[in-house]
């Protein structure tokens, strides 16, 4: 069971390097498209983190998980400020924040909570398990675009550019092979805290840095496409129970 889990961790890691290539193989689709597909992935993130995350938090931590999302929510805000970790996501690569490389270690954190994320889900339920990898693949395939046309950007070399994306791309199977090793010697409600955490995490991430982007395409589409994601966490939700 590890090692299938473990496997598809590494599957979701991929969805980073697929954006990286999708990019570079079809330029013109991503600038016509990525809006649309950020759209998606933050409705789907955003239905992950409130019908599975945290109704699981508050099975497993009781009373506490709101004061626990609110701290995943600040963690991720804080870090991002004090680390200049901003994921700038301009498909040009005009990023007011920190160096291109600074900015995908940003983006390398995320993915590796979100390999901590795939172990906790199938350490609870398969259906949150499921779900959660889900959320991760469709949030890793813009990460993919941003994290290479960031380092673009940045004026490193293509051996340069490829080789930092596939440590954003490891992130995720280590992230869930941390999860792995550690799962069976902690409580049940320290599972809960872990969730709770991860929800405030992924309300940041689409709240921050998906939901924006999507302001720059047509508004019904985009609106459409959010709640499209959140509908499909809901029916995911219905068929595996």
């Amino acid at each position: 069971m590890n090692l299938g889990i473990f496997t598809i961790s590494i599957i979701a890691g991929l969805s980073t390097i697929v954006g990286v290539y999708i990019v570079k193989t079809f330029q013109r689709w991503t600038k016509r498209y990525t809006t649309l597909i950020i759209a998606l992935a933050a409705g789907i993130i955003l239905g992950t983190a409130f019908f599975e995350l945290i109704p699981e938090s508050i099975e497993l931590a009781g009373e506490t998980w709101p004061y626990w999302t609110v701290a995943g929510f600040a963690l991720f805000f804080f870090l991002e400020q004090f680390m200049v970790m901003h994921a700038c996501s301009n498909s040009e690569g005009d990023c007011d924040h920190a160096p291109s490389r600074t900015a995908v270690l940003g983006i390398g954190l995320h993915s590796l909570v979100d390999g901590l994320l795939i172990g906790l889900g199938f350490e609870v339920s398969l259906s949150v398990g499921i779900i959660a990898t889900v959320a991760v693949i469709v949030h890793e395939l813009p990460e993919g675009i941003f994290s290479y046309t960031l380092l673009s950007h940045g004026k490193l070399d293509e051996k340069k550019t490829m080789f930092y994306s596939w440590l954003v791309a490891l992130a995720t199977p280590i992230g869930t092979l941390i999860t792995l090793l550690i799962i069976h010697h902690i409580s049940q409600e320290i599972v809960g805290i872990l969730l709770a955490i991860t929800a405030g995490n992924f309300i940041y991430i689409s709240a921050t840095d998906l939901i924006p982007e999507t302001h720059k395409k047509s508004a019904k589409s985009s609106i459409l496409l959010v709640i499209t994601g959140i509908v499909l966490v809901l029916i995911l939700r219905k068929i595996l129970g």
